[in-house]
């Protein structure tokens, strides 16, 4: 390089945002060292290590340690993923922009998420929902099932499980709990469930790699039958901390079935054994919304079927779905669904 570059260069605003940052480079390596705890497999100031650890090698990391679906969702149309990790190498603390049902096939972990530590072992059973930051660290022979979902995509508030006070309390409320349960209230299966959980996996699996004709209908079968029977355990195996989150499943499940019909406050407290204003700070902690919003949301979203499934007149469908007013229910949608009914039906 000429003299005359490099008086440019000192000149030139490239060269004082080059000095800040030699600067600044010895506190921001300090500081990486203090977390280096949180994310052992991955030293930044070590780019070979970076680039070729063979623990990156099955696993696209996106900026900021942000996992995205186009990166792991191999068919986007699908929106469901199967990856047996045996073992389970190491990775970096994460987060990712879908939801991952998690079986722990056989070894122990510490499992850090949201900054907790929490041993995990065979037959664990539980649900990492998107935006949530996780790791596992201390591995002993962990080997894993991550199956990755897109609940939205799947259009799961469509299907008959969410009647299955198992589903909302496996699925939602254990990890809006987990920390206040010290993770306590999360699915154990017994070494024969595991055993046939691993059988339901597999089936998974092979469906979603060989895409035989009409593989997506058959994966998504056996994801349903895979979450029903794990909703169906959790509820016949309660601990005292999951005995809890099915009392709030039951009434949401409650909603779920009886939505159509008058449904009340002091109805559903009942159902959860809690007082009218425990159960309704417990409910918003849990769905972000009060029991009553839900209610709405449910019919709303029942309505929505019957408008784009039928030709019934909106008034019909209204009462149907439990509205006693029609000029109501046009309010109640607008406010769900951003839309009017009409215009919901005819976009």
């Amino acid at each position: 390089m000429t003299i005359e570059a490099l008086d440019v260069i000192r000149t030139s605003n490239l060269w004082k945002i080059t000095t800040y940052a030699i600067q600044l480079a010895p506190p921001i390596v300090q500081l990486m060292e203090q977390n280096l705890r949180y994310c052992p497999a991955l030293r930044l100031d070590d780019p070979d290590k970076l680039q070729h650890n063979p623990a990156m090698t099955n696993y696209p990391l996106g900026f900021g340690n942000r996992l995205k679906k186009n990166d792991f969702f191999e068919d986007p149309t699908l929106s469901l993923q199967v990856y047996i990790r045996d073992p389970q190498p190491e990775f970096p603390l994460h987060s990712h922009n879908f939801d991952e049902l998690v079986i722990i096939l056989k070894g122990t972990a510490m499992h850090v998420i949201d900054k907790q530590e929490f041993p995990v072992k065979a037959g664990d059973v539980f649900v990492i929902a998107q935006n949530h930051e996780h790791q596992y660290l201390e591995m002993h022979g962990l080997a894993l099932a991550n199956i990755l979902f897109d609940p939205e995509a799947l259009l799961m508030h469509q299907w008959d499980i969410r009647t299955l006070p198992g589903f909302h309390a496996l699925f939602s409320l254990e990890p809006a709990f987990r920390t206040l349960h010290n993770f306590k209230s999360r699915l154990q299966l017994s070494e024969p469930q595991l055993n046939q959980i691993n059988e339901n996996i597999h089936d998974l699996t092979r469906e979603t790699e060989q895409r035989n004709p009409g593989y997506r209908v058959m994966a998504k079968g056996l994801f349903m039958q895979l979450a029903v029977t794990l909703s169906r355990t959790y509820s016949s195996t309660p601990s005292e901390e999951s005995l809890d989150l099915l009392r709030i499943g039951d009434a949401i499940a409650h909603i779920e079935m009886h939505y159509t019909e008058k449904i009340t406050l002091d109805e559903l407290a009942k159902k959860s054994h809690l007082s009218q204003r425990h159960f309704t700070r417990v409910f918003q902690e849990c769905i972000g919304r009060s029991p009553i919003d839900h209610l709405m949301h449910v019919r709303c979203q029942k309505a929505a079927e019957l408008l784009k499934g039928t030709d019934r007149t909106i008034t019909d469908i209204a009462f149907a779905c439990g509205f006693s007013d029609s000029n109501y229910f046009t309010r109640c949608f607008r406010k769900v669904m951003e839309q009017t009914p009409k215009q919901y039906r005819n976009a």
